[in-house]
């Protein structure tokens, strides 16, 4: 599991009912969640934090349905489009179609231990004296 870092604002009573839901979340799915499910997960402890805490999005209800209806016309126009399986495994493909795991995807352990590598060919200097 990622290390969770918490909003800045929150306190340690905020930390701990954010813990409890990310948890309860995952018992009630009762499987291994991966990080696009994970984040929805955080998303809705967030969500439901500021709800406790009274915190407002500042958008009025016109406001909102407005955005509402904006998303309806472009779902309905399929201006809106599910990404591809390759999104969710993590693969960028480039236009000449070949095909890479994207960087991010590998946990900062990966590149922590791949920096503290020597490199395989030796680089040597050379210094020159202009006396």
């Amino acid at each position: 599991m990622p290390k969770i870092i918490y909003p800045s604002h929150y306190s340690e009573t905020d930390q701990a009912i954010y813990d409890d839901l990310l948890s309860r979340g995952e018992t009630l799915i009762g499987k291994k969640l991966s990080e696009n499910e994970r984040f929805l997960l955080d998303l809705s402890a967030k969500i439901t934090i500021n709800q406790l805490k009274n915190y407002d999005s500042g958008y009025s209800a016109d406001e909102i349905n407005d955005m509402k209806k904006i998303h309806k016309e472009m779902a309905n126009a399929g201006v809106i489009e599910t990404p591809s399986n390759k999104f969710y495994d993590d693969i960028i493909e480039l236009s000449d179609g070949s095909t890479f795991k994207h960087p991010l995807s590998f946990p900062a352990e990966y590149y922590y231990d791949k920096n503290k590598e020597e490199p395989k060919e030796e680089v040597k200097e050379e210094v020159q004296n202009n006396d």
